[in-house]
């Protein structure tokens, strides 16, 4: 798939749709930018919370910090 883009001022480059919806772009996104060689290679970002679920057999529910935190509490007390 080869798609034109054109560098605006200051840079900015508005990726084409179908490119976005190819690998999963939305607003908000992080991307990371390499460059080898002469080409300039940009890649969705990871981050934590895209990764939620991915382990299978972990926690099925999710917990919230007041509930870890209150579960602690209970545990140093002795309750």
């Amino acid at each position: 798939m080869d798609e034109i883009a054109k560098v605006m001022a200051r840079g900015l480059i508005t990726l084409p749709s179908s490119v976005r919806k190819k690998v999963g772009l939305k607003e908000g996104d992080l991307v990371k930018v390499e460059v080898k060689d002469d080409a300039i290679v940009i890649r969705k970002e990871k981050r934590i919370y895209d990764l939620k679920g991915s382990i299978a057999g972990g926690p099925q529910k999710s917990t919230s910090f007041a509930d870890i935190f209150a579960e602690e509490l209970k545990k140093k007390s002795g309750g």
